[in-house]
């Protein structure tokens, strides 16, 4: 048997070769070539990813500085450090001019908002040391990061061919997490127990900080519900139990019998725990979302567009998937927008959208570039006057509300035999204007339409809680009747 192998490989890569041969490629490509255009590729990357780091490091920063109630420990205890950086890679090298010798984390930006981010620490420096220990690599640095006890570490820097010493101030975050820019087009983001790589294809497809945060919170949710670690867990066990069914099963037919049969079964599985995993993350990363102050009733439309653009209605590519499908994922946040605007109905309301990165103009045929925006602002104008106004309605409409339950409440109790004073109140209604007479030898005051749109403040004067009466009716009404 061992002498047939290398003739049946040898069999295999003829007929292989004879095969591609029958191909037309056009013009041959020599593999330093390949190497040269491979290296183009990395500088691009390398050079978009100055631009779309500090989106990264500035959603990332809130995610993790921002308890969710119930989920982790109360205080923050894990010892951060806001500088963002990387290994140090061969196209990094030639960007900043660093020679091989130079061993250390490069550093890619600050996080915005950190205690770092006034610092003296550039893109291009190298740290090569924190507190004497040496951080050839990113275990290194995030190791002696992590169980800091003061308030800064000493970090020894290369630049620019330089060795200085700086200070960088500590502060503690509720999640141990890090944040990285992924070399993919794709959109795509992962978590590797407290390491979140965003590519830069997903970040494409989000429009604003809010459906980021979405996204990276649900990452960060992987992480903080331990999902690496139960995911090997949960793998190791199906490996144990799937392979003695195919034991078994080999025992009684024909050897490999067995894995033919029970690999299938142990994928989906796999997958099938792999999809709770994924729907916990959302429930989760949309609280760490919310919490952190992104507007989640904004954030979540990222997951509407990959609903229309990826529906999923193939059952065999669900059963095969370690994600559920978009429409179920869009339905369970629906759900979730729901649940939140019921348990922080305040905290709900006051959430508002962040700004687009980018702004889509429409341009109609036969119109120029300056037309269309011209046409788009004076749309946005409108919009907000006509918000602006729908406010102003909501306003008017809940002072006459209010202050027609006051004045009502103070009717009935006025009614009371026992509460009726010399200071009576008379209260009638034409169409649906409360017109409130105070009879009292000093003060005689009228309550209009026009005072009631105005200010709340025009209630008659011997009423000591003008603005407590819109609040509070009962005791308002208690009030008066007194």
């Amino acid at each position: 048997m061992k002498h047939k192998l290398p003739i049946l490989l040898l069999m295999i890569a003829f007929v292989t070769a004879l095969v591609s041969g029958c191909a037309t490629t056009g013009p041959r490509v020599s593999p330093e070539e390949i190497k040269r255009k491979q290296e183009e590729f990395n500088a691009k990357f390398f050079e978009a990813a100055q631009g779309y780091l500090p989106r990264v490091y500035r959603v990332g920063y809130q995610l993790i500085t921002h308890h969710v109630p119930d989920h982790g420990d109360e205080k923050p205890k894990y010892g951060f450090v806001g500088v963002g950086v990387d290994e140090l890679k061969d196209y990094s090298r030639k960007a900043y001019q660093i020679d091989k010798s130079v061993k250390g984390v490069l550093v890619l930006g600050l996080y915005p908002g950190s205690k770092a981010a006034g610092g003296d620490i550039q893109p291009g420096d190298v740290i090569q040391k924190i507190n004497g220990s040496d951080t050839k690599d990113l275990k290194a640095y995030f190791g002696k990061i992590k169980g800091v006890t003061g308030d800064f570490v000493q970090a020894k820097i290369w630049r620019k061919g330089s060795l200085i010493e700086r200070d960088i101030p500590v502060e503690k975050v509720f999640y141990n997490c890090h944040f990285f820019l992924g070399p993919t087009p794709n959109f795509d983001a992962q978590s590797l127990f407290s390491r979140i790589d965003v590519g830069i294809g997903a970040i494409r497809y989000c429009r604003n900080d809010d459906e980021l945060a979405f996204l990276m919170g649900h990452e960060l949710a992987h992480t903080t519900r331990h999902h690496g670690y139960k995911k090997l867990g949960a793998g190791l066990a199906s490996a144990i139990a799937y392979g003695a069914l195919a034991g078994t099963i080999d025992t009684f037919t024909v050897p490999g019998v067995g894995n033919a049969v029970t690999t299938p079964m142990q994928q989906a599985t796999d997958n099938a725990v792999s999809r709770e995993y994924e729907r916990e993350a959302d429930y989760f990363g949309m609280k760490h979302t919310f919490h952190s102050g992104y507007s989640v009733k904004n954030g979540y439309k990222i997951f509407s567009r990959l609903a229309t653009d990826k529906p999923g209605f193939d059952v065999l590519k669900i059963i095969g998937s370690t994600h559920p499908n978009a429409p179920e994922r869009l339905l369970r946040l629906e759900k979730t927008l729901e649940e939140f605007k019921q348990q922080f109905p305040e905290k709900y309301e006051k959430q508002e959208n962040n700004a687009d990165w980018e702004v889509v103009i429409s341009v109609q045929p036969g119109e120029t570039i300056e037309v269309a925006v011209e046409k788009m602002i004076e749309e946005k104008k409108l919009a907000i006057k006509q918000k602006e106004e729908k406010t102003e309605l909501d306003k008017n409409q809940y002072r006459l509300e209010s202050v027609s339950a006051v004045f009502w409440n103070a009717f009935e109790s006025a009614r009371q035999p026992e509460q009726l004073t010399d200071e009576k109140v008379v209260i009638t209604q034409a169409w649906q204007v409360l017109e409130i007479k105070q009879q009292k030898a000093d003060e005689f005051k009228v309550l209009n339409p026009d005072t009631l749109t105005g200010s709340a403040v025009d209630m008659p004067k011997n009423d000591q809680a003008q603005n407590e009466n819109i609040a509070k009716p009962a005791e308002s009404a208690s009030k008066m009747a007194a």
